[in-house]
Formats: structure tokens, sequence, C-alpha cells
């Protein structure tokens, strides 16, 4: 038992969804099949949202959605009868879209919960015109909606984590039927819903989180994530053009890339896998014949090297508060990561001193941050300062935090370059090494460290 999940670049036309047809096809083992929207249409539903619209607007927007699915499907299934079983559904999906757009322009008002509610429909029409296509090429392929099947989530909207004890329980049995009938369940990534029945969304490459999901509930014994790259690489192949493949990773080691810059999957996406023991495949759907990375527990046993990749982040900022006493005052840390948290700005590096706390942020939440910050205790914190131009790198390999000399050899390579590292993080984990430089410097540390350590 596998679960595939297919992402939007794989899905953009009727020549690279036909390709995942062939995949899904050729494949005789029992499966389940996670999609994102297709490629482009939930940047659409984005922007339309994010402008003053007229009825109008409205109207046009949703016919545009409806010939460019109608156009895929065209392109995809030639049974009349298939076809005109997926208009159907479309055109039902696309009239309960319209009445939520129609209903923001009236109001005048754009809530978290609406705005989840109307990015789902890119997955919500996607499965349709795979499940057409999919029908049409001789397999029982069935859309099934993420809410319909009862992935309850915790309610936090645009972030959202999923309740497995309650998904579950109301999930499984109905995978379980479906499979038993050798029907092949096509189901909508992204998103799930509160126990109330509202929508919410797993952030960006969602899709992923989704499918380990969709394996931990079938108990799945691996899962392929196909997307448009050949699985993790040592490095970003448009940094450095050397950059190998990496053929082997443990869950931690790809959770760490992933948080820390790699796009390649959800950073939550190893979670629901490693809870059942599933394998996880990343797999290039323009080259079904490459293998691709594997992740799992051995992991490390198949990899010789302690360094196995290097990530980064390159629109970062440091933001600093001072005061005296700073960093012997109990409380003090605390209370700023509680601003800045209940602002929705996440912390990714932090260092204190007696005078000064430092934060790494992203560039993009700085100005909000200074805000922020403004409400710390005034009899603490006598100042903020800030420090745009920062980037992060993250070495992660398995043994990082137990071999010696690592963290020294690093450094060493980073001086001879003639490069200065700011913040050092190298014992929150002991899979990853991270540390900040100027961003003009990123490129050539990144491309020396990968020389020295992959030759």
């Amino acid at each position: 038992m596998k679960v595939l999940k297919f992402g939007g670049s794989s899905l953009r036309d009727g020549p690279s969804m036909k390709k995942v047809g062939a995949i899904v096809a050729a494949d005789s083992e029992e499966k389940v099949v996670v999609v994102s929207a297709i490629q482009g249409i939930t940047d659409s539903l984005i922007g339309f949202m994010s402008r003053v619209r007229q009825e109008q607007d409205v109207q046009r927007f949703v016919r545009e959605l409806r010939d460019r699915h109608l156009q895929i499907l065209a392109d995809v299934a030639g049974s009349m009868y298939v076809k005109q079983q997926a208009i159907q559904l479309l055109n039902e999906k696309l009239v309960r879209l319209e009445r939520v757009l129609y209903g923001i322009i009236y109001l005048e008002e754009l809530t978290p919960r609406t705005k989840d509610l109307v990015q789902s429909f890119g997955e919500r029409m996607s499965v349709i015109v795979l499940s057409a296509m999919l029908q049409d090429m001789g397999v029982n392929a069935v859309p099934v909606e993420a809410d319909d099947l009862g992935i309850i989530t915790d309610g936090q909207f645009g972030s959202a984590t999923v309740d497995m004890e309650a998904t579950r329980r109301n999930a499984a049995p109905r995978i379980k039927d479906m499979l038993g009938r050798q029907e092949v369940p096509v189901v909508t990534g992204f998103f799930g819903k509160t126990p109330e029945g509202f929508i919410t969304l797993f952030g960006r490459n969602g899709t992923d989180y989704s499918a380990s999901v969709m394996a931990n509930v079938a108990d799945a014994d691996s899962l392929e994530i196909w997307k448009d790259v050949d699985g993790f690489m040592s490095a970003d192949p448009k940094v450095v053009p050397e950059a190998v493949p990496i053929p082997a990773l443990t869950y931690e080691e790809a959770a760490e890339l992933s948080y820390f810059g790699a796009k390649v999957l959800h950073p939550r996406t190893v979670e629901p896998a490693k809870a059942r023991g599933t394998v996880v495949w990343v797999r290039n759907v323009f080259k079904p014949e490459y293998p691709g990375t594997a992740i799992d527990d051995a992991g490390a046993e198949r990899g010789a090297q302690t360094i196995k990749s290097i990530s980064s982040m390159p629109n970062m900022a440091v933001v600093k508060a001072y005061g005296p006493g700073l960093g012997s005052r109990s409380g003090v840390l605390s209370e700023i990561s509680v601003l800045l948290s209940e602002a929705g700005i996440n912390v990714y590096s932090a260092a204190t001193s007696q005078t000064c706390i430092s934060l790494l942020i992203e560039e993009r939440d700085l100005r909000f941050a200074e805000r922020v910050l403004t409400k710390a205790s005034r009899s603490v914190v006598d100042r903020i300062e800030t420090e745009k131009g920062i980037a992060l790198l993250c070495l992660v390999g398995e043994g990082i935090g137990q071999e010696v000399g690592v963290a020294g050899m690093v450094f060493s390579i980073v001086a001879a370059n003639g490069t200065n590292i700011g913040l050092i993080s190298a014992g929150a984990s002991l899979t990853a090494l991270t540390f900040t430089v100027k961003r003009e410097d990123l490129e050539k540390t990144t491309r020396t460290i990968h020389h020295e350590l992959f030759g």
C-alpha cells in the first residue's frame, strides 16, 4: 500500500498531467493519490482576493478558471461521458466559489476564514480533472475532498496542524472501504477542516504534509512525493552547479533541510510518516526512472558522509533588544518571544548576553517586529536596533552534533574564505549547524564549503 503525491507543477497542462497518469496507471499496488491545485491557480485565487473587485470581475475570473480547467480536461480525457461528469462537478464547485467571492465583495470584508476557504477551491477542481483523466485510462479513480473525508485540524488559519487521532478515526474506515472496492481515492491536499467545519490551510507546500497524513491514515508502507526535481541535493544547484543528488536521508535530516530553506518538502511532512515508519521517497515526475531520495530511519546508515547537504535562507534580518542587565533578568526573553509569536513572526535563532538579546527573523517581518517590540517592558529594553541583508546557512547531517571537530572545520573553511560569521546555533539540533553571514557573501560561502566537503 502506498500514497502518491503530485504537486501543481506536475499538473500545469495536459502533457504534464498525462505523465502523472502514466505513473499512477503503471503502478499495480493499492494506492491513494493526493494532489495540489493546478499550477498558478492558488496564486490567482490569492491575487483576486487581494484587490477591491466589482461584480463583473467575479464573473470574468470564474470564467477564466473554468476555461483553464476545461482546456486541460479536453487534453487529457477522450470519453464524452467521463468529460460530462467532470464538467458537472467542476460547475458545482465554481458556482460555490462564485457565491463566496460575491459575499466578499458585498460585505467588503476578507477574514482569514474566508481566505482559507477560497484557496481550497484550487485542489477541489484539480482532483476532478485528474480523476477524469485516470478514469479515461481505465483507473477506477474517485475524487475525494479532505473536509468530506474528515481531515481534522487545530483551527489555525493559514498554518494548521492535523489532529491525527481524530483524522484517523474519521478517514481510515472510508479509505479502507474505497480500497476494498478497488477504487483509487484522489484526495485534495493543502487543507483540512476544524471540528466546527471551517476550512484551514497547511501553508505553502502543504500538500506534502497532507500526503504524509494520508500515508499515516492508510498505514502505507511508502509515500512517494513526486516533484519536478530529482530529490534532495547537496546544495542548491542554482548556486552550486556541481551539487550532487542525495540518495538517502533520515527523517530528522529531511525536516531540518526543509525548515532551513530547502523547498523540496513542507517542513512537517516527515512527522506523520515517521510516526508510522513510512518510507518517504522524493522523485521527479519528469524522470520516473530516477530513484530520487529515500527518507527513513536508515538514512544515516546508507550515507557515508557526516554532512549531507547545505541549505540557506537568503532574506533574513537581525533584531537586537538592548538594556542594562537584560540577560540576567528573568522573563524578558519569554516576553519578547510571546510578543513576536502572537504577531505571527517566527524566530529562527536567538542569542543573549548581559546587555542584548539578538533574534533572527525573516526580513519581510522586520518592520512589524520593530513595532511589536516597542510593547516590551520599557524598564528593561532601552532600545531596538535592526540589521538587514543577512543570510542563514544550514549544514545538515546526522553526525554533526556528535562528531568531534565538525563545527571547527566548517568555521575554518568560512574564515579562510574571508567571510565573517554572525549568529551561530550549534546545539539546538544534533543534526543541524546554522550560522549567519552577510547576504552578499552567501553564494561564495556556500560554494566554498561545498567544494571543501564534496570536492
